[in-house]
Formats: structure tokens, C-alpha cells, sequence
């Protein structure tokens, strides 16, 4: 089992702070780091690879800095960053040949592994055709197939399911699902529905920080009241909608039933309600200043 620890990392660019100072300490398990566009989320993940060197700050996996570990560190992870590059008039078994042959994998042991991972992502009877003939869940499925090759000890997925139809999501939250066990997997999405149900840890970055961390249950607990739904006039949605993050509109005959996320009630007569991970989302990240 690895440890990987982020101690005080900022990452500062001309015009601006992407990451501000982060503290953290990731073991085995699914960590969702959830946030908007723009939050810092690949920044940091970066980061965390060695592509990017921190401002200040360090990231050490065992206690040593990666820095000083090298190709020993790249030998523990795994990355599929968010543009996934390919060459298109390459088979999906002749890719996955070429990544080992960079990862320097031995030749029998790449072609046992990449058979079990075609397998594992389902494109076993897929993997002579030329990857420009994928769809763009097809190609993510190969995204983790080659991040996987080396077996990592840290997987590291940076917006994976971005542009997937709902039926490719879940076929890819179930693979990732299997792969919590034995090691570090951290998945970055702004898509709450991609780390409710699979994710031991949530971690919400806002701005450039990890405002929140905790289970679904730990966030919800830590907060007060802040779900409530009610009924208004059709002529009053705009007025709630300027005032407050209506995370949902149902229509009910004259009336409207808004689900507001709030720190206050709403009005007189709202009736609370327990908070999901998208209300405990959108209140961290978008509430209003007011509250």
C-alpha cells in the first residue's frame, strides 16, 4: 500500500494562483475531486504526476519526493489525462503494444496484461480495429487500458467520462469501481453523478482550493439545513431563481415545486428535505453571497 501526501503545493502562473496552498493525504481507495471548469482540479492532478513542478510545496509518495524518486514514481502511476491522445490508423492492440514498449514492460508480460485489460474494459473482440473508427467511449475505455498497463499503485483520471452518453458513464464507474481496492485512484469530474456512488472520499475544490473533504455522509453532516422544497406561482420562479439555487423546476398543474438550495428557509411553508451530494455540491460551490 502507497501513501501519497501533498504538503503545503501552490502553483502560481503569470496570471494567476491556480492552485492555492493544499495540504493532503491520500491511501488506498476512490477519491472524487470534484469541481467546476476551471477550479484547478487538472493543475493539480498535474501536479501530482510530475508534469508540472509545484511553486512551493512538495508531493511525496512513502515519505520520499517524487522529484527525487524518478522513474521509480512513474513506474507506480497511471494517467489518463483529459485529451487523450491517439494515433487513429493504429489498432487498439497496437497501441496498447506501443505504450508498453514506452513503459518499457517486458514483452511477455505486456502481451498477457494487455489481453486481460481488453477484457477488463470489454474490447477484447474490438482490438484490431483502427482506433478512428472508436467511439469516444470505445477510446476512453483504451485511455484506461494504457494507463493500467503498469499495474499502477496511483491512478490518476482526470475528467474520464467527459463526453460519454450515460450508458458508456456507468460501464466506465463500474471499472473504476473494481480498482479501489488495491490502490490510489483519484478521479477529477465536475459531474457529480460520476463519484456519488463509487468514491470513498470526496474532496470539492473551488477557486484554486479543497474547500470541503469527507464521505457523503460526513459533508451532509457537517452542514446545516440546507435542502428545502416549496410551491409558488408559475409568475414567482424568476424571483426565487435571482434569490436562490433552485437545483430542480417541477411543474404541478398552477403551481411550481422548486428544490432550493439554501442555508435559510426558503419561505414560510418550505418543507426540508435531506440533501444529496449534488445539493451539498452546489451549496459549497455556488451559493449565494447573501447566505
Amino acid at each position: 500500500m502507497h501513501r501519497l501526501e501533498l504538503i503545503g503545493i501552490k502553483k502560481c502562473f503569470p496570471d494567476k494562483t491556480a492552485v492555492h496552498t493544499t495540504d493532503l493525504c491520500l491511501e488506498n481507495g476512490i477519491y472524487g475531486l470534484l469541481g467546476e471548469n476551471g477550479a484547478g482540479k487538472t493543475t493539480l492532478m498535474r501536479m501530482i504526476c510530475g508534469i508540472l513542478t509545484p511553486t512551493e510545496g512538495q508531493v511525496r509518495c512513502d515519505r520520499i519526493d517524487i522529484r527525487q524518486m524518478g522513474a521509480s514514481y512513474r513506474r507506480l502511476l497511471g494517467y489518463l489525462p483529459q485529451d487523450f491522445g491517439y494515433y487513429g490508423d493504429f489498432s487498439a492492440l497496437r497501441f496498447l503494444n506501443y505504450m508498453a514498449a514506452l513503459k518499457a514492460l517486458p514483452q511477455k508480460y505486456a502481451t498477457e496484461r494487455i489481453q486481460e485489460l481488453l477484457e477488463l474494459v470489454g474490447l477484447k473482440a474490438e482490438q484490431k480495429r483502427h482506433l478512428r473508427t472508436y467511439s469516444g467511449g470505445m477510446l476512453r475505455r483504451i485511455g484506461i487500458a494504457q494507463a493500467l498497463l503498469n499495474d499502477p499503485g496511483i491512478l490518476i483520471l482526470d475528467e474520464p467520462t467527459a463526453g460519454l452518453d450515460p450508458g458508456e458513464r456507468v460501464r466506465f464507474r463500474n471499472i473504476i469501481s473494481s480498482l479501489g481496492r488495491d490502490r490510489i485512484v483519484l478521479l477529477s469530474t465536475h459531474i457529480v453523478s460520476d463519484v456519488n456512488y463509487i468514491a470513498d472520499q470526496i474532496l470539492i475544490m473551488k477557486d484554486g482550493k479543497i474547500i470541503r473533504k469527507g464521505t457523503e455522509r460526513g459533508l451532509a453532516a457537517s452542514l446545516d439545513q440546507i435542502v428545502w422544497t416549496c410551491r409558488v406561482p408559475e409568475n414567482f420562479v424568476d424571483k426565487f431563481t435571482d434569490r436562490f439555487i433552485v437545483s430542480n423546476i417541477k411543474y404541478c398543474g398552477s403551481e411550481v415545486e422548486l428544490r432550493i438550495v439554501s442555508g435559510k428557509q426558503p419561505t414560510l411553508d418550505s418543507t426540508a428535505q435531506e440533501a444529496s451530494l449534488e445539493d451539498i455540491y452546489l451549496y459549497l460551490t455556488q451559493r449565494r453571497t447573501e447566505e
